[in-house]
């Protein structure tokens, strides 16, 4: 299932909208719909996902109005970082949304997170012209039987990502740098392949490459154990000397800065009376807004109910905040079997 996004606050869950870690880069949310099944996907995404049974797709004008507000509140420098529990290359209204983003005074970068591969040369000459300055390119391996079995779809051609990545550099201009998740163990001979492939090909203005560390996640998958922290920054530093390529990158080489974070409206052991929405994107989960709001991207919030119980749209439930980490809010029902909501006019109710 695949629920439109609309009239709720933008600010609150992973499954979209923004979210703030305190920087000033801010991440842009607009759809958790993906179409690989990878097997190390730490959100458990795509069509061979067996916990999955909810898909998000924002509308673009809930998404805007939303980033202008927190844009005003962080302050001008921000960069809107395109990302999400899916793939954002398969919005819609992708091409908008980055022009949107664009004409938010305070916006200094727009980059955008995606595996490339359902583009074309067409709708990136778009993208650069509506003002994305970098893609963060996924790609696992090089190896193209490797990445198909990585991407658990033996329809997955890398070289087609690695083509229009090529395209962007030589004639945009965008920036590509690759990101490749390192599993120990499946892809560790392709991490030196793919960093002299971006050392030679792409980064312009920002460093060409930066590995990520597989970590396995509650509900993700688990193909492999997982490299300890210190491992994998030690093994990166190896890797460095051993092919005199620059792996480690601090994180203002990405003009990353601290920045007040947005306020955390609801605290932890707090009670709040919540109006449930639909389904999460996992079993057991649910998302819900607070009846009472104040119409303010920088104060209201959406929340994931964690229930053991169905709980029905429209319900109403008083919930206690388990968990409000980075402004996401996690709760859970405070009582016993919620009752139907009753209110009329709610901007919630459909």
């Amino acid at each position: 299932m695949v629920f439109r996004v609309s009239g709720v606050p933008m600010v609150g869950t992973l499954y979209f909208g923004l979210v703030d870690r305190g920087t000033n880069v801010v991440e842009v949310r607009p759809t958790s719909v993906c179409a690989l099944s990878c097997i190390f996907c730490s959100v458990n995404a795509g069509p061979k996902s067996r916990v999955r049974r909810n898909e998000f797709v924002v509308e673009l004008d809930d998404l805007l109005g939303a980033a202008r507000e927190v844009a005003r509140f962080k302050g001008r420098g921000v960069e809107f970082h395109i990302d999400g529990m899916g793939d954002p290359g398969n919005y819609d209204r992708l091409v908008d949304l980055v022009a949107g983003l664009r004409e938010i005074p305070e916006t200094r970068t727009i980059s955008m997170q995606t595996r490339l591969f359902m583009m074309s040369e067409d709708k990136i000459r778009q993208l650069a012209e509506a003002g994305l300055d970098r893609i963060n390119l996924s790609v696992d391996a090089l190896d193209v039987g490797l990445a198909a079995r990585l991407a658990d779809a033996e329809w997955y051609d890398v070289r087609r990502a690695v083509e229009l990545a090529e395209y962007a550099v030589r004639n945009t201009g965008m920036d590509v740098i690759v990101s490749p998740v390192w599993v120990p163990g499946i892809n560790d001979g392709e991490i030196p392949r793919i960093a002299a492939w971006a050392h030679a090909a792409l980064g312009k203005r920002w460093p060409p490459v930066l590995v990520q560390k597989y970590v396995a996640h509650k509900r993700g998958r688990k193909p492999v154990r997982e490299m300890g922290w210190r491992a994998f920054w030690d093994a990166l530093r190896r890797l460095e000397e051993e092919t005199g390529l620059r792996l480690v990158f601090e994180g203002d080489a990405f003009g990353i800065e601290r920045r007040a974070p947005l306020p955390r409206p609801y605290a932890v052991g707090e009670k709040v009376r919540l109006r449930v929405v639909t389904r999460g994107i996992f079993a057991g989960e649910y998302l819900a807004v607070p009846l009472r709001l104040r119409g303010s991207a920088i104060h209201d919030r959406s929340m994931t109910v964690v229930s053991d119980v169905e709980l029905p749209e429209g319900a109403v439930v008083t919930a206690r905040i388990i968990e409000n980490r980075d402004n996401i809010y996690l709760a859970s029902p405070a009582t016993g079997q919620p009752r139907r909501a009753f209110r009329r006019g709610s901007p919630y109710s459909r």
